[in-house]
């Protein structure tokens, strides 16, 4: 392998964040991406105390994730209400939102007709990717892609997805922003791989509508998959030719516009002062904004405890139902912070609550519902 694909690869490393995500480094990883955002915005360093040795732990894992793949990091598959749905030509990534954490949002989609079935092929050397199908709002684009290899292979991952402006090559997507993917073998073959990948979106931005979807697989020679080293060493990997499929984004994507909900309601999270400060409602996304006091802004220390406590239980009603839209994590902003979570908005839910738990700062479960008038 040549240098400048080593460093491709150490590049597509760095943009892909870990979806599954261990509960006890969510505050770390909260804090870490809050003073990185902020250290954008106002043009010098910003460190929470004792965040260097986290700066230096967060390194390792993005360096580790140079041979990550996605199946290891996998939960058990659990019962779903996506067992339940008619997923029709999509039948296939049941198994893999069902240990999603998008899955709510995959359900909802397909349920309301929000996808866009591409079905398009590109194959070189007994590599093959099929772009299955597309979902987009203003706000994120994602893909569901399915690889297959001949000639003995082992996929071990997509190991990256670019998308580009079919007409002018350029990149439709910020190829240093958050990109999120994970693959699943399909009925535990180990030639198959059923992918998913999201792209943030700038919605004050007009979305091409010729674009060039670009992979590449990564893979091993036969029977070097199940041992436990694989993945450890550049030159045990195989690499496919760039796969590229063109397609053209359907415009219903860009019909329904993300509904933004003032709040400005104040609650208490260890003693400090937050204001639930707006909502906004896409199909395939909640976000929640938080912001501080001029004052806790600029204390850190406060900052980070906060951060890593964040409401992160968010209740929808739909019909006689309630269901759970999963936090997909958080980043951090000048104002505050910024949660995201998985969408059920086409289904136009009764209620959207934001559960505030009980302890030092009430004495029980409060809930702040979004949706109130």
């Amino acid at each position: 392998m040549s240098s400048q694909e080593e460093l491709a690869m150490l590049n597509d490393a760095e943009r892909i964040p870990q979806e599954q995500k261990m509960e006890s480094a969510a505050a770390q990883i909260y804090a870490i991406q809050a003073g990185l955002e902020l250290g954008k915005k106002r043009g010098k360093k910003l460190m929470f105390a004792k965040s260097a040795m986290a700066v230096l732990t967060a390194a390792v894992m993005v360096a580790g994730l140079l041979f990550f793949n996605p199946t290891q990091l996998l939960p058990q598959q659990g019962t779903s209400s996506v067992e339940t749905e008619d997923w029709g030509v999509l039948e296939p990534f049941k198994k893999l939102a069902a240990a999603d954490i998008d899955a709510l949002t995959l359900e909802s989609a397909i349920r309301n007709d929000y996808v866009q079935i591409v079905n398009k092929s590109a194959e070189s050397n007994g590599y093959k990717i099929t772009l299955n199908a597309v979902l987009a709002d203003e706000n994120k684009i994602m893909l569901l892609y399915t690889g297959t290899t001949s000639g003995g292979q082992e996929i071990y991952n997509v190991n990256s997805v670019w998308l580009t402006d079919a007409v002018t090559g350029q990149s439709v997507v910020d190829k240093n922003g958050s990109r999120s993917g994970m693959g699943l073998h399909a009925e535990d073959s180990i030639y198959t791989w059923l992918g998913k990948t999201i792209y943030p979106l700038d919605k004050n931005k007009a979305f091409s509508k010729e674009v060039v979807a670009n992979f590449q697989i990564a893979s091993v020679d036969p029977g070097m998959l199940a041992k436990p080293k694989t993945g450890t060493n550049l030159a045990d990997m195989r690499y496919s030719d760039r796969l590229k499929i063109n397609f053209t984004i359907d415009s219903k994507f860009w019909e329904q516009k993300t509904e933004t909900i003032v709040l400005n309601q104040p609650f208490m999270i260890d003693g400090q002062e937050v204001k639930l400060a707006e909502v906004e409602l896409s199909p395939l996304s909640i976000v929640v904004i938080y912001t501080l006091s001029e004052e806790l802004k600029t204390d850190w220390d406060v900052r980070n405890k906060i951060f890593g406590n964040t409401p992160n239980e968010l209740i929808s009603r739909v019909g006689k139902h309630e269901v759970e839209n999963k936090s997909n994590g958080g980043s951090g902003s000048e104002d505050g912070f910024i949660s995201y979570f998985s969408s059920n908005v086409l289904d136009h839910p009764k209620s959207i609550r934001l559960k505030l738990d009980a302890g030092t700062d009430r004495e029980k479960d409060e809930y702040i519902d979004i949706l109130k008038k």
